[in-house]
């Protein structure tokens, strides 16, 4: 797998530095966030991503990256998807790319699932070939902070100068909606909502499952966010071993218990009466030997009392 360390510039304007030292002390430090401001959970958590599809003639990747210690350098570790090609069928439907046919993955797997280390900063990165045969030209981060001209990717022609120093939001996250056949903006197919209204995304919208979508900066960094669009949901935890898929049962699913006559108690069988044991042969012959012997002794008795 091929490694490629992100650094973060060390000089810096003055501007540059006080505008760093401010949001780094206005930025609540939060156990848990995943969005333009980084991907960090407070536990050891999977995440399943799904590929939808690409737009736009750049041949991409998407990457997740792990910040070295201090965010002085993030390093890609995983490769989710990525394009074998620019498109399906060149510049029909612009460049649309699916999976399967100009899009695939390590596995050949259409969803992926990614292990987040507890406590650990992640991004990210749709890195992209923009005819130049190197995969890894340039990138676009779904962190705001590392789309700017303070970080640089060292052995490619990486240049993001059109950003300021705090960056230029280039992935939306959550309930957004996209046209692909439309030119407005993304704010105007949004109902006037702006991407920066999609910056974020709660646990509860990554359990039921939510969209990510990139601009990977080419067309004049055009921001409609429709180059590389895939799902994120939280994977189910394994309970004894074996994981179980998330299920909903609806209320009008389950019929309500309505209580019956109580049945009348059915009677058991009567037993028969048990018969007397019949006495042994050898028993009934002393019985009568016995009571001859008393009648004998009675008669004895009689007799010598009439004497």
């Amino acid at each position: 797998m091929t490694t490629l360390t992100l650094v973060k510039k060390t000089s810096f304007t003055v501007a540059s530095l006080a505008t760093t030292m401010l949001l780094s002390i206005c930025t609540p430090v939060r156990a848990f966030m995943f969005g333009t401001a980084g991907i960090q959970f407070d536990e050891d958590t999977n995440i399943n991503f799904t590929f939808d599809q690409s737009h736009g003639a750049y041949q991409s990747s998407l990457w997740v990256a792990q910040a070295q210690s201090g965010n002085t350098g993030y390093t890609n570790i995983a490769r989710l998807f990525y394009e074998t090609k620019p498109s399906d069928n060149g510049s029909a439907n612009d460049w649309q790319g699916s999976f399967g046919n100009a899009v695939t993955s390590e596995n050949r797997s259409i969803t992926q699932t990614f292990k987040f280390l507890q406590d650990q900063t992640y991004a990210l990165l749709l890195w992209s070939d923009s005819g130049t045969g190197q995969p890894l030209e340039q990138y676009a981060s779904s962190s705001t902070f590392m789309n700017s001209p303070k970080w640089f990717a060292a052995n490619t022609q990486y240049r993001r100068d059109d950003c300021l120093v705090a960056g230029c939001q280039q992935a939306v996250f959550g309930d957004f909606n996209l046209d692909y056949n439309s030119r407005d903006s993304f704010t105007s197919v949004n109902g006037g909502k702006g991407p920066e209204q999609y910056s974020l995304l709660t646990m509860a919208q990554l359990a039921q499952g939510t969209k990510i979508s990139f601009d990977d900066a080419g067309g004049g960094n055009d921001v409609d966010f429709q180059d590389f669009t895939l799902s994120a949901q939280l994977a189910p935890k394994p309970v004894n071993g074996l994981a179980f898929r998330n299920f909903t049962v609806s209320a009008q699913s389950v019929p309500e218990a309505v209580p019956g006559p109580v049945p009348e108690p059915v009677p058991g069988p009567v037993p028969e009466p048990v018969p007397e044991p019949v006495p042994e042969p050898v028993t009934v012959f002393g019985t009568m030997l016995g009571l001859g012997a008393v009648a004998a002794a009675r008669r004895k008795k009689k007799r010598g009392q009439q004497r």
